[in-house]
C-alpha cells in the first residue's frame, strides 16, 4: 500500500526529474568507454572533524596536537601511516588508507571557501583586511558557500550544476534522462539553470506509474496518476502540471529500465553511503543504455556536526565513510571506469582545533579526500596546516585560515571532467583571484 508520503514523494520526484530539461543535440556522443567520466560529490554534512580524521605523526607535531585537545587525541599507536606523509588516519579508514597507499587516493589539505588568498596577519584578529566568505561558522552559510562558490552572495546554482550546464549537453547527446542525479537528497551543488539533479531513492527504486499499491485509498497508484493525467482542463496550472508529470514519470520509468538491466556485482555495506553509492554505481553500470558520456552525482551523509560524544560518534562516520568509499571504488575497477570516475568529500567546514571537553566546535578550513583511478594519489596536495594552537593557519582556537580554496579543488576536478576556461568561470567565478588553478592531482 502506497500511504501519502509515499504519494507525494512520486509527485515530487517527478517534477524533480524533469527540472532539468532535455539535453541538447549532441557536437559529440560519447557515451563509450574511451570518452565517459563521471565526478561524485560525497558531502559529509555537519562539519567533519578534520584534527582526527588525519594526525601529525611526528612527535613534536603530534605533542602540539595531544596538547590542544587532550580528551579527544587519538593514540599515536592507533594511527594508520599514510606512507611517506609524516601523518596517519583515523583507525576506522584502513580502505581509505589503502587507496592512498596504493595511489588511488589523494589528501587535500586546509581546504575551504575563500573569496580571495588570505593568510593570519590579513585575518587580523577577526576584523579581516581582505574579503572574506560571509557569515563564517555557520553551517548554512558555510555548506551553501562550498556547494555555490560563490561565497558573498547567494546563489541558486551550484558550481557542479553550472559545470553541467557547460558541458553535459556536448556529451550526453539527445539523452531524456538528466546526466546530473542525486541519490537520495537534493542539493544546491548540483542544481544548475534548469533546476535540481534528478532525484532518486537511495535504494535505487525511482517511483514510476507502474509501482504496486494505492494512493490515499483510492486504489493502484498507476491508475489514480493515468487518470489525473488524462483529465481535460481548461486550467492552464493543471495542463502544465500534467506534462510536466507525465514526461517526468516517463523518465522515471526509463531509468528504472535501466538500472535492471544492469548488474554490479560488487559487495556493498548496508548502510545510508553504502546504498547510495551502490545506486550511482548501478548508474554508471547503466550509462551506455541511458545516452550519458557524462555523469555528475551527488551522496551525503550526516552527523557530522559533534560537540559531544566525538570521539564515538566521529568513529562511526568514519567507519560509514570507509566501508562505502571502498566498496565504490572496487565496483568502478570490476565495471572497468575505475579511470574514468572521480570521487571527492566536501563538508560545511573543518572544526575548531581546540577541544571543548568531549566534542569540538565550527571551524573553516578542513581536509578531503579525492579517490579514483586518475587521482595522482599517495600525496598530499596544498599546505598541511601546523595543527597546534597559535601557529600561522589558526583563526582562533584551532580554526583554521584555509590555505585551498574550494575553488582551486573544485577547478582541478572540473578540468579533468572537461572543463575548458569558459566552462570555469561560468562555474567558479572567483577562480580568477587564484594563481594557481590547477593542483595538479588529477592525470
Amino acid at each position: 500500500m502506497m500511504n501519502r508520503r509515499e504519494a507525494l514523494r512520486l509527485i515530487g520526484h517527478g517534477g524533480a526529474g524533469l527540472s532539468l530539461s532535455a539535453l541538447a543535440p549532441s557536437l559529440m556522443a560519447a557515451t563509450d568507454g574511451t570518452h565517459y567520466k563521471a565526478v561524485v560529490c560525497i558531502f559529509l554534512f555537519g562539519g567533519n572533524d578534520q584534527s582526527n580524521t588525519i594526525v601529525p605523526t611526528s612527535s613534536a607535531a603530534y605533542s602540539a596536537y595531544r596538547t590542544a585537545r587532550p580528551t579527544l587525541a587519538l593514540p599515536t599507536n592507533s594511527l594508520l601511516p599514510m606512507t611517506g606523509t609524516g601523518l596517519g588516519l583515523h583507525p576506522n579508514l584502513a580502505g581509505i588508507q589503502g587507496l592512498f597507499n596504493s595511489g588511488k587516493a589523494a589528501v587535500l589539505a586546509n581546504v575551504g571557501p575563500l573569496v580571495e588568498p588570505i593568510n593570519k596577519a590579513q585575518w587580523n584578529n577577526g576584523q579581516p583586511l581582505v574579503t572574506v566568505p560571509s557569515q563564517l561558522f555557520s553551517h548554512s552559510d558555510q555548506a551553501a558557500h562550498w556547494q555555490t562558490a560563490t561565497p558573498t552572495q547567494t546563489s541558486r546554482t551550484g558550481w557542479l550544476g553550472r559545470l553541467s550546464d557547460q558541458l553535459l549537453p556536448t556529451f550526453n547527446g539527445s539523452s531524456q534522462i538528466p546526466g546530473v542525479i542525486s541519490a537520495g537528497a537534493p542539493a544546491l551543488i548540483t542544481t544548475g539553470a534548469n533546476g535540481q539533479a534528478f532525484q532518486i531513492a537511495a535504494t535505487g527504486k525511482p517511483a514510476t506509474p507502474s509501482m504496486a499499491g494505492s494512493m490515499f485509498g483510492a486504489g493502484p497508484s498507476s491508475t489514480l496518476t493515468s487518470r489525473i493525467l488524462a483529465s481535460d482542463t481548461d486550467n492552464a496550472l493543471m495542463r502544465h502540471w500534467s506534462n510536466v508529470s507525465t514526461q517526468a514519470i516517463g523518465r522515471a520509468a526509463t531509468l528504472s529500465t535501466a538500472m535492471n538491466s544492469v548488474s554490479v556485482s560488487t559487495a556493498f555495506p548496508a548502510t545510508s553511503l553504502g546504498n547510495q553509492l551502490k545506486t550511482i554505481a548501478t548508474l554508471i553500470a547503466a550509462r551506455s543504455r541511458l545516452g550519458h558520456g557524462r555523469q555528475v552525482f551527488f551522496a551525503s551523509m550526516i552527523g557530522f556536526d559533534q560537540h559531544d560524544n566525538l570521539l564515538i560518534d566521529h568513529a562511526k562516520r568514519l567507519q560509514e565513510l570507509n566501508d562505502a568509499v571502498k566498496a565504490f571504488h572496487d565496483a568502478t575497477v570490476a565495471l572497468g571506469v575505475d579511470q574514468q570516475v572521480t570521487t571527492f568529500t566536501a563538508s560545511d567546514f573543518g572544526r575548531a582545533l581546540l577541544s571543548n571537553g568531549k566534542g569540538s566546535d565550527h571551524g573553516w578550513g578542513g581536509h578531503h579526500f579525492v579517490i579514483g583511478g586518475a587521482v595522482k594519489g599517495g600525496k598530499v596536495y596544498g599546505s598541511f596546516p601546523t595543527v597546534a594552537l597559535g601557529g600561522p593557519e589558526d583563526a582562533g582556537q584551532g580554526r583554521l585560515i584555509p590555505t585551498t580554496a574550494t575553488d582551486q579543488y573544485a577547478a582541478t576536478i572540473a578540468k579533468w571532467f572537461g572543463a575548458d576556461a569558459t566552462a570555469l568561470a561560468a562555474a567558479l567565478p572567483n577562480l580568477k583571484n587564484f594563481a594557481t588553478q590547477d593542483l595538479g592531482f588529477m592525470a
